[in-house]
């Protein structure tokens, strides 16, 4: 059975015993349910490094950003007595833009870390018009998550949970639900060539649909697998398959490069593929590349991701630890 195979047999057994709730569109993990899936702002990639991978991310998740991807990788930061705040902003396509802002915090145990994040969407203004047609002002969309995240480490394993408030306003109607994120990740648990493997999953947006006025609509829900392979001190391969309510299953790639300077600084290089993206639209769309600089206490990154003929798309993420 392939990989994407036994992926969609899964989640359709997941689908099945949740169907009921409203969980899955009726024709769930498929191209045929595609736009059926409402807040679809939580599909929205968040962070430049896990962008410039092409969101090829589960199993290299750290950091508070791990809170929109992997919640698992907050226990990386267990025992390093430094909280993470990150901040990012994405510029999308014409007036459409995102932000995000999270918030990590190892405890005192040494094993568990805490984390919090907020992120919200808009398309810009947006023409009104009456029952006429004719022009009635504007509007403008807002969209906005607050997740609440808790992991702890377990030897090799990291395991996550984090929290959802879901919040969607268009044209004077809104909606509100709640959703939660599971995640585990496996560090070094086997041996390719000279480099370990670390092993990631990731279960997003599981929660009852969201209703904007008298319209409810699922949840885009997410299953994320994949794999970290550390190839040398400097170069890592990412491998990872995504499994979405609303899409056929594929898969992603990526490819980080990093360069140490100083004491505990470093500079690093990114490229990712991302089939999904690919899909209807032509040039260099599916590819992602980017970069970073981490001074320890402070990073930056940046993320380029092309959408063909539609345009580009860059991200920035900014980070303090203290």
């Amino acid at each position: 059975m392939s990989r994407a195979l036994a992926l969609r047999v899964a989640a359709l057994l997941l689908a099945a015993s949740a169907a009921s709730a409203g969980f899955f569109p009726s024709d769930p993990f498929s191209e045929a349910a595609a736009g059926t899936t409402g807040a679809a702002f939580l599909k929205l990639p968040t962070g430049a490094r896990a962008e410039a991978l092409a969101g090829t991310y589960v199993a290299a998740a750290e950091g508070s950003e791990s809170v929109f991807w992997n919640p698992a990788g907050l226990a990386r930061m267990a025992g390093s007595g430094r909280s993470d705040v990150s901040f990012g902003y994405n510029a999308l396509l014409e007036s459409s833009y995102a932000g995000a802002v999270a918030w990590a915090r190892p405890l005192a145990s040494g094993k568990s870390t805490v984390g919090a994040s907020l992120l919200y969407h808009s398309p810009g203004a947006i023409d009104a018009y009456d029952r006429l047609g004719n022009p009635n002002g504007t509007f403008t969309p807002i969209d906005l998550a607050l997740a609440g995240a808790y992991a702890r480490r377990f030897g090799i394993l990291c395991a996550g949970v984090a929290g959802k408030f879901i919040r969607s306003e268009l044209a004077g109607a809104s909606g509100t639900t709640f959703a939660l994120d599971f995640g585990v990740i496996a560090e070094r648990v086997g041996d390719m060539g000279d480099g370990a493997v670390d092993l990631g999953a990731s279960v997003r947006n599981l929660g009852p649909a969201i209703s904007v006025g008298s319209v409810a609509d699922p949840l885009p829900f997410a299953l994320q697998l994949g794999g970290l392979w550390h190839v040398n001190p400097k170069m890592s391969l990412l491998l990872d398959g995504h499994l979405e309510a609303d899409a056929d299953p594929y898969p992603s790639l990526g490819g980080e490069f990093t360069q140490p300077f100083g004491a505990a600084s470093k500079g690093q290089l990114r490229f990712g593929y991302n089939v999904k993206r690919q899909r209807g639209l032509e040039g260099l769309s599916g590819l992602a590349a980017g970069g970073g600089l981490d001074l320890d206490v402070f990073r930056i990154d940046y993320a380029w991701v092309p959408f063909g003929e539609l345009g580009t798309t860059h991200r920035i993420t900014t980070a303090l630890r203290f």
